[in-house]
């Protein structure tokens, strides 16, 4: 058995002195962020752009009957829900920042210096038997294993993460994020060509604004037409949003709290817990 237990206790060292672990943990914590940067950008842009059509009024006079225009009265509900997400981005974004800087702190010299003097005097004690049958031997043991879920904590977080989003959410992620690029372009359009329509007025003469009449009037149609054609692509957008809230709630809120969760149950149990180090130590492995 304490040769088993010394066996445990180096491997934990090893791993813990091993800078991959660190920087591949760090990679793929910045591609976590990265993305919900990337869907944070994707909100805040859909929410200016909807601000500006929800704005705009095209005026038409045909024959004498004047008619008011609204871009943007069909988005007023689409772009509450884009507030929404906006607002779920920005919480994601402040919890990666978070998970970062514990990712930091694990890495830190002094933890590993502590995790290895701890590793050490376990050891030590282990394999001396006055020692090993003190309660010098229990703290020594439960000391390690604290330190082990501080250095190993939020690594070990990472890769349950990164591991279900790439089993699970990846796809997902990235037809959301795609076909929001897409409403957000053709809103994007809208918002030129009904700009254009307005300006069409201005700096005119009475003449020429007769002769532009017909195509104002053609495109402003035209442009309510395209406006009709889109509700179909805000449905969808609006399905792919809920997905992405729901993606990064996940990876954002609901496993950060598992692993507090986990983390303060698991600092409790090693003060609780009661070492019988004569069994420990003495007795064989059946």
């Amino acid at each position: 058995m304490k040769i088993f237990l010394t066996i445990i206790i180096l491997s934990f060292i090893g791993i813990s002195l091993s800078f991959s672990l660190d920087e591949n943990a760090m990679k793929l914590h910045d591609e976590a962020f990265d993305r919900a940067m990337i869907a944070f950008g994707l909100a805040k842009g859909l929410n200016a752009i909807i601000s500006l059509l929800q704005g705009t009024q095209i005026s038409l006079t045909p024959a004498g009957l004047g008619v008011n225009f609204s871009v943007g009265e069909v988005l007023d509900p689409f772009n509450d829900m884009v507030e929404r997400f906006s607002w779920v981005m920005l919480l994601s974004s402040v919890s990666l920042g978070m998970q970062k800087l514990l990712l930091i702190l694990s890495s830190k010299i002094f933890i590993q210096v502590a995790l290895v003097l701890s590793a050490f005097v376990s050891v030590t004690f282990i394999w001396m038997k006055k020692l090993s049958e003190s309660n010098l031997l229990v703290i020594s043991l439960k000391l390690f294993m604290l330190l082990v879920i501080l250095r190993f904590g939020a690594i070990f977080f990472i890769y349950i993460s990164t591991l279900l989003y790439d089993t699970t959410l990846k796809s997902e992620y990235q037809n959301a994020t795609q076909t929001i690029t897409q409403t957000k372009q053709k809103l994007e359009d809208i918002n030129t060509k009904s700009r254009k329509i307005i300006n069409s007025n201005q700096n005119m003469s009475f003449i020429e604004k007769i002769r532009s009449k017909t195509d104002e009037i053609t495109n402003t149609l035209n442009l309510s037409a395209k406006l009709k054609s889109l509700e179909g692509n805000i449905e969808e957008a609006s399905i792919n949003i809920i997905n992405l809230i729901t993606i990064f709630l996940l990876q954002s809120l609901v496993l950060p709290l598992l692993f507090l969760w986990f983390f303060v149950n698991s600092v409790k149990w090693i003060f609780r817990v009661e070492i019988d180090t004569k069994k420990l130590v003495y007795n064989k492995i059946k």
